[in-house]
């Protein structure tokens, strides 16, 4: 009975014996294949995956479409090898790429076989076809259809936020994180740590306080990450006391700050000029055992250097060489030398270099930079010149700030027509003038009173499509003044208004000013009621050229009344 069994499982010819794969139902005729239907063309198709003999799919004649790719993806959709296989398959083809509905389709069935790298690299592939905000909501409605539709992947929504993110695209990544809310799903907090980075990098630190407070709503728990992220938005924000308040409170509640977040709170008071409250939070971190690192003390150095308190930076500078848990970079170092180039105390400045070199850094460009500015704007033209001859020595090549620095030293000097030349060479090398070279060759024509000539260098700049800044704007006010052309003064104003550059005290100083040299002491006083109404402080520059217009057209008590008022700034 075992051996008739045995011999009933032997094919009758051993030649014709095929694999088991291969049964009639897959050796099929062409000519048939080409009259399917679509029903049996995805039967053949998830037939095919599902056995894996993708190769087949070669010999099989059809033709790739949005409507077959979703059709065969949501059929094999609890098969995430057969339907990446097929999206591949898809993708190789020369006339045809899958759209946003598949790769939605495929991102929530991978993420769903916990398959998160190949997740993760999709969706990035999906951000990428996201190029306008159209495109991003079809994405966002897409993604959620297929997950009310399969039942899963709430995943997909957290990793497409942190894409957006990551990527810079915050718009998307905003919409998502609103959306989210909407849809009863929580965002991570590593995504919302990745939102609120990326908005306080473009500039919308604002935007990424009232997402803070939305995530306390959703009850998300913050981090040190997220804490030192929203010290630096609040900083960024010019509310270094909000920030101070914020880190209060974390700590209060029991979350420990880390060092990010205090040279946040450093940089913040930097910006705002106030060394004092460096000093709170410094004597701050000392309380608490929090250690400075690099970054603390250059944050400090930095501060020092911008009060022209370079004494004081270099002590603190000594102070980071004595420390021995700190390994010194060139960034302190750098901001020391430029310190001291900046109130021309030039021997010092080379001290510092000379430092810099005993440590073991090279020369770069940004140090011979800050060392030409230096000695340009005390009147050192020629140690600046032997200077770049000595960096084609140590393979450095003059940069855009280096010839421009070069330019205004030659501009102070008098020596207009070798500031162009050093344009022309510029040009040579391949470096194209920008808005801040055109400013100085102006003032340098100003300076040597060749208004003509600045008025002629103004339309080049323009005809060359540079586009003028609010210096650029103030120093033509200036030159039409000088020349006590008013109509022109009056319509470049006019201009600078229309342009948004009226919101420092320097453009409103150069109207005022110049419209007191020429006694227009009217209309200069209704510029100074527009610049209080455009609440720009008027400074000490502005009450002294009211009171000496004043005193030029003979009316003593107006005089006086700015006089007054000078002395309180």
């Amino acid at each position: 009975m075992l051996r008739h069994s045995s011999r009933s499982l032997l094919p009758s010819d051993p030649r014709r014996a095929r694999p088991f794969h291969a049964s009639p139902s897959l050796r099929w005729n062409l000519r048939e294949e080409s009259k399917l239907s679509r029903p049996e063309l995805l039967d053949r198709i998830t037939r095919i995956l599902v056995l894996r003999r993708s190769g087949a799919l070669k010999c099989l004649p059809f033709a790739f479409s949005d409507g077959l790719l979703g059709s065969v993806l949501h059929r094999l959709r609890l098969n995430p090898a057969a339907c990446l296989r097929f999206f591949e398959f898809a993708s190789e083809q020369q006339d045809y790429r899958p759209d946003v509905k598949g790769y939605c389709q495929l991102v929530h069935i991978l993420a769903r076989a916990r398959m998160y790298e190949e997740t993760r690299a999709y969706v990035n592939e999906l951000v990428s076809l996201c190029r306008n905000n159209y495109v991003s909501f079809v994405v966002w409605d897409e993604l959620v259809r297929v997950y009310r539709d399969y039942g899963f992947s709430p995943v997909v929504f957290d990793m497409i936020l942190k894409a957006y993110a990551e990527k810079g695209m915050v718009k998307n990544a905003l919409y998502v994180f609103d959306k989210m809310g909407k849809c009863s799903r929580v965002p991570s907090l590593r995504s919302c740590n990745s939102l609120l980075s990326g908005l306080v990098r473009k500039g919308e630190s604002y935007a990424a306080v009232l997402v803070f407070d939305q995530m306390v709503r959703m009850g998300i728990v913050p981090d040190m990450f997220t804490c030192a992220i929203m010290v630096n938005a609040n900083c960024k924000n010019g509310r270094v006391d909000k920030a101070v308040e914020f880190v209060e409170e974390m700590e209060n509640a029991g979350f420990e700050m880390n060092i990010v977040a205090y040279n946040s709170l450093i940089d913040g008071y930097v910006s705002c000029g106030d060394m004092e409250g460096v000093e709170r939070v410094l004597k701050m971190m000392a309380d608490k055992g929090v250690s400075r690192n690099v970054v603390t003390y250059t944050c400090v150095v930095k501060g020092y250097c911008k009060q022209c308190k370079v004494e004081k930076a270099e002590k603190v500078v000594r102070a980071m060489e004595d420390d021995e848990s700190i390994v010194p970079d060139e960034r302190a170092y750098g901001l020391l030398l430029d310190g001291y180039c900046k109130i021309g105390k030039m021997d010092d400045a080379l001290r510092v270099k000379d430092k810099l070199l005993e440590l073991g850094f090279s020369l770069n460009n940004v140090i011979c930079n800050c060392l030409i500015n230096g000695y340009c704007k005390f009147g050192q033209l020629s140690k600046a010149e032997v200077l770049v001859s000595q960096m084609r020595d140590w393979n450095l090549k003059l940069d855009s700030y280096g010839y421009n620095a070069l330019v205004d030293g030659h501009c102070r000097e008098g020596l207009i027509r070798e500031a162009f030349r050093l344009c022309d060479e510029m040009v040579h090398e391949g470096i194209e003038p920008s808005a801040v070279t055109y400013n100085t060759l102006l003032k340098g024509l100003c300076r040597v009173g060749d208004f003509d000539d600045a008025v002629h260098l103004w339309r080049l700049m323009l005809e060359r499509g540079v586009a003028p800044n609010e210096i650029t704007m103030c120093t033509l006010l200036d030159v039409y003044l000088k020349m006590e052309d008013l109509e022109r003064a009056l319509s470049l104003w006019k201009e600078i208004l229309a342009r948004g550059f009226a919101k420092s005290s320097i453009v409103f100083n150069t109207m005022i000013h110049g419209l007191c040299k020429m006694g227009k002491m009217a209309e200069a006083e209704e510029i100074f009621w527009r610049m209080e109404g455009q609440r720009c402080s008027p400074d000490e520059i502005t009450y002294r050229a009211l009171r000496d217009g004043y005193c030029k057209v003979g009316n003593f008590e107006r005089a006086l009344a700015f006089s007054s008022k000078c002395q309180t700034v």
